[in-house]
């Protein structure tokens, strides 16, 4: 049964501040109190004697800190830009409580300021000198009403009080929470973070020096150094181009060295004992499975016979398929004659093997087409006569594009392909039957069957299928204010941060972020 998605880690690459408010954002003093009554907010009881950022009460209705945990623990998040001024939005999710401490203890009464900032809350406009609880500024820090409103309204909290219990609200209902953790992978020349994934009980990623480390999620600072990148200056990187992902459960290094014609491109398994494995180098598409490994070798110029496959523990490939088929291409005739790019589509079930492949016979589909090849008696066939430039398979389906990044389906046994988008698809995933694409030429997701964007100004930079979820990961220039959401198997949204989020790793029940700069 698949894990519950019930943790959610926010890894953090560098140190993070509070929220803070420029002092020429408020204007119109106004008198504030500490509560008198007991406050619980998800179970905790709020202490505002030695708080640096208590809540305060104002006519009667308390207020509470948008510091950058505070807000958090809320399941909102804060984000504060000087020509756009304050948005707040809900995420789903809720971190865990942390007080600021200050030495001494407070006052029962200051002073507080009428916020004079724009503010936007949940994406509407909010005229905040025409607000009866406006939103007020206390010791530099922004501080927001809990009226019913917006906690009820528009959060969508659980809120009681009577004169036993005091306040009392439940912000979130999945019992998601939240922690955060910080790991020093390294930045790259061009100011991108280096490769990172989780697989297991560990995290991997890049650290300085081309030194890649394999860290605990249960102590990440006990890590240990488990591959060297040797020193390849490749377009500016002086450890070549490199990734790290999660494929079957296995930590997977990829990286380049060498020129681009001379050089290489090489493929390790980072096993959990510290040890590695050279699975590949070459140029080529691979998939490791439980009883097979299967290669498509993409060395230039293309040749036919280059799909290959070999038992796991055998050291040698063996050639199968149709000699005369070029795999694992997409070729494409112009008037400058016939050019090709290589596929990484490629999947083993049961015993068939579905690839990319085109034929050079004229008497045969001049065109590149998805095929099938049986493993033991190399049987190839075409599974259906439309041209697929790419493919992928889920739940006994195969959705394609063709040259013109049409969007199509067909049954996994073969038959008459569906046309689904009839507009160019610049990526798309399939998660339990729902489909979302991304339009070439606006950058928008959509689940397929909705007119409405799923982040309407969201400019997609990539999305992933991770264990049940969507992970989609939104532009930092993007209009909308989520940069990143996750979607689970009903085509609800999870959760969704304001934040410009680098990469997303979804594994044992835990959801790992890493934010950008």
């Amino acid at each position: 049964m698949r894990k519950k998605l019930t943790t959610l880690l926010l890894m953090i690459i560098f140190t993070l501040g509070i929220f803070s408010v420029p002092a020429h954002a408020a204007s119109g003093n106004v008198k504030v109190i500490l509560p008198a009554f007991k406050v619980t907010l998800n179970g905790t009881v709020i202490e505002n004697a030695s708080n640096q950022y208590p809540l305060i009460v104002y006519k009667d209705i308390t207020y509470f800190p948008m510091t950058y945990y505070d807000c958090r623990f809320l399941g909102l998040e804060s984000v504060w830009n000087s020509s756009t001024g304050l948005k707040i939005a809900k995420t789903g999710v809720n971190w865990g409580y942390h007080k600021y401490q200050v030495a001494g203890r407070n006052n029962t009464a200051y002073t507080a300021a009428i916020a004079a900032f724009k503010i936007n809350v949940n994406g509407q406009q909010i005229d905040n000198s025409k607000e009866e609880y406006p939103l007020l500024v206390f010791r530099n820090i922004t501080y927001f009403p809990l009226t019913w409103r917006f906690a009820v309204d528009e959060f969508s909290w659980k809120y009681s009080f009577d004169e036993r219990n005091g306040l009392v609200i439940n912000s979130t209902a999945s019992g998601t929470t939240a922690a955060q953790l910080t790991l020093p992978i390294v930045t790259l020349p061009d100011g991108e973070k280096g490769a990172f994934t989780m697989a297991g009980n560990y995290y991997y990623y890049q650290g300085e020096k081309g030194k890649i480390y394999q860290a605990p999620v249960a102590n990440p600072t006990d890590r240990r150094e488990v591959y060297q990148l040797a020193e390849s200056y490749y377009f500016g990187y002086e450890y070549g181009l490199s990734s790290l992902h999660t494929d079957n459960g296995k930590a997977i290094l990829k990286y380049h060295s060498g020129g681009a014609t001379m050089g290489s491109d090489h493929i390790i398994w980072l096993k959990e004992d510290g040890t590695t494995e050279d699975i590949d180098h070459g140029y080529s598409a691979i998939r490791i499975y439980d009883d097979y490994t299967v290669r498509v070798d993409h060395w230039a110029p293309p040749i036919a016979d280059n799909l290959q496959i070999k038992k796991t523990g055998e050291d040698e490939y063996t050639n199968v398929g149709d000699p005369e088929c070029y795999f694992g291409r997409f070729f494409l005739s112009d008037s400058q004659g016939l050019s090709s790019q290589p596929s990484q589509d490629l999947y083993l079930i049961d015993e068939e093997i579905y690839v990319l492949g085109y034929y050079q016979d004229k008497n045969l589909p001049t065109t590149t087409g998805i095929y099938r090849v049986n493993i033991h008696s190399g049987k190839t066939a075409r599974v259906c006569e439309a041209e697929a430039s790419g493919f992928k398979i889920t739940d006994e389906m195969i959705y394609f594009t063709d040259r013109n990044q049409y969007l199509y389906r067909v049954l996994l046994s073969g038959g008459q392909a569906e046309l689904l988008i009839d507009k160019a698809v610049s990526q798309y995933e399939i998660l339990q039957g729902h489909l979302y694409y991304v339009l070439a030429d606006t950058g928008q997701l959509f689940a397929l069957g909705n007119e409405e964007s799923v982040n309407p100004g969201g400019q997609l930079k990539k999305m992933e299928i991770q264990n049940g979820y969507l992970t989609a990961i939104f532009k930092k220039e993007s209009e909308s204010s989520y940069k990143m959401m996750i979607i689970d198997k009903n085509g609800q949204i999870l959760y969704k941060t304001m934040e410009n989020i680098l990469l997303v790793r979804i594994e044992n029940g835990k959801m790992i972020l890493v934010k950008d700069n």
